[in-house]
């Protein structure tokens, strides 16, 4: 008996002290944080880099995704805009549009001079 308390007891400690997995039950825009999320998207997996969030008003914005050829493409703004991609049938995209942005494959890098929307799915 005694034998057996200890083993449940031990099991209920590992259940309490074991970590949750992250739900992505919430619509994606909630997922757009301060801090690094990954981003599964068909072929791609997708880093989004957020300094700071203030509403809709994004700081410090950086995407990364792994390409097909196996090079590296970052796409980088100072600031960007946060919203939800319109006329989408659910919520599991979000639209993220950097403003000055700069797109860099490997070595190379190019300043768009303007607005660069790019839309992320869960």
């Amino acid at each position: 008996m005694k034998t057996t308390s200890i083993i449940i007891l031990s099991g209920l400690l590992l259940c309490g002290c074991s970590q949750k997995q992250a739900s992505s039950s919430g619509p994606a825009i909630d997922r757009v944080q301060a801090g690094d999320t990954s981003w599964p998207d068909g072929p791609y997996v997708y880093t989004l880099h957020v300094t700071k969030r203030d509403g809709t008003s994004l700081e410090g914005v950086t995407i990364s995704a792994k390409l097909p050829t196996g090079q590296t493409q970052i796409v980088s703004g100072d600031t960007a805009t946060l919203s939800a991609i319109p006329n989408a049938t659910d919520n599991k995209s979000v639209m993220i549009t950097l403003h000055n942005a700069t797109i860099k494959v490997d070595s190379q890098s190019s300043a768009v001079g303007g607005d660069y929307p790019m839309a992320l799915h869960e």
